[in-house]
């Protein structure tokens, strides 16, 4: 028995959102912010990070695919199973929380943590 179009789509559509979250959400974590988005502005944010976290994981494929064929290509077809969706789906959440983690590191060094005393007013 298969899945509908429409259900398969939903799945990965979920699946593509779900690595966004955890980047927004190690970000705000580790970079002690306290924000008041609107669920639109997560959304937003998450899908962004979702493409930064893709486009990570799929830079990362090529790099590999690179070093062990000996021939750069950068644009590679992915026609990939269901398997191995389950199998590297856990590397693409560990991007995701990588990236997070990257991100809330650049964001306080450069900009400070806004909701924590500035450095310039600390004696």
């Amino acid at each position: 028995m298969a899945f509908p179009d429409l259900a398969v789509n939903a799945i990965y559509t979920i699946l593509c959102l779900v690595p966004g979250f955890i980047s927004v959400k190690t970000l705000t974590y580790i970079g002690d912010l306290d924000t008041d988005m609107s669920e639109f502005e997560k959304s937003t944010w998450s899908f962004i990070a979702s493409g930064v976290s893709l486009s990570v994981t799929y830079f990362a494929y090529v790099a590999w695919t690179t070093v062990t064929t000996g021939r750069f290509v950068l644009i590679r077809s992915l026609d990939i199973t269901w398997i191995e969706v389950v199998t590297i789906y856990p590397v693409l959440l560990l991007v995701a929380a990588v990236v997070g983690y990257l991100s809330a590191k650049v964001f306080v060094r450069t900009l400070g943590n806004p909701t924590g005393p500035r450095p310039e007013n600390v004696q």
